[in-house]
């Protein structure tokens, strides 16, 4: 069976990663083979969202909630969660949008590792908070 709270902890060292836009932290989130918004193998994905981050405005909350199994065993497991995602800019804060995570998870060195992630949101996602395209780096 695996370890509900481990592969949380690796959900919520995720979303700490990924807000506070720390690529190392994040890299140690997914296996070497993973295949994630449209990139395969760890480099390229931690690369997409690196580059993601050069254009972001606002700081950004994720909230991981309601995970639980929809497969489990020894070194594989998927999860589903809600995820729900929060903008701040200045002292504002806004709900940005909500969905579901359907995480596949595989023990790597050891831990536990995103390998895919199926992300299937309540509306469609539109970030909202990126620099325009004239004031984005070449």
């Amino acid at each position: 069976m695996a370890d509900l709270i481990e592969i949380q902890q690796l959900l919520y060292r995720y979303c700490w990663a990924h807000d506070s836009r720390d690529t190392e932290l994040l890299a140690e989130c997914f296996t070497e083979d993973v295949e994630l918004l449209g990139g395969q193998g760890r480099p390229a994905v931690v690369a997409r969202y690196a580059r993601g981050y050069e254009t972001l405005t606002k700081r950004r909350r994720h909230v991981i909630s309601n995970t639980f199994f929809l497969e489990d065993g020894e070194t594989e497991a998927v999860v589903q969660s809600y995820v729900t995602l929060y903008l701040i800019d200045g002292e504002e804060e806004s709900l940005h949008l909500t969905g579901v995570y359907r995480d596949h998870v595989v023990i790597e060195d050891g831990r536990w590792k995103i390998r895919t992630r199926e992300a299937v949101m309540d509306v469609p996602y539109r970030p909202g908070d990126v620099l325009p395209r004239e004031q984005r780096r070449a």
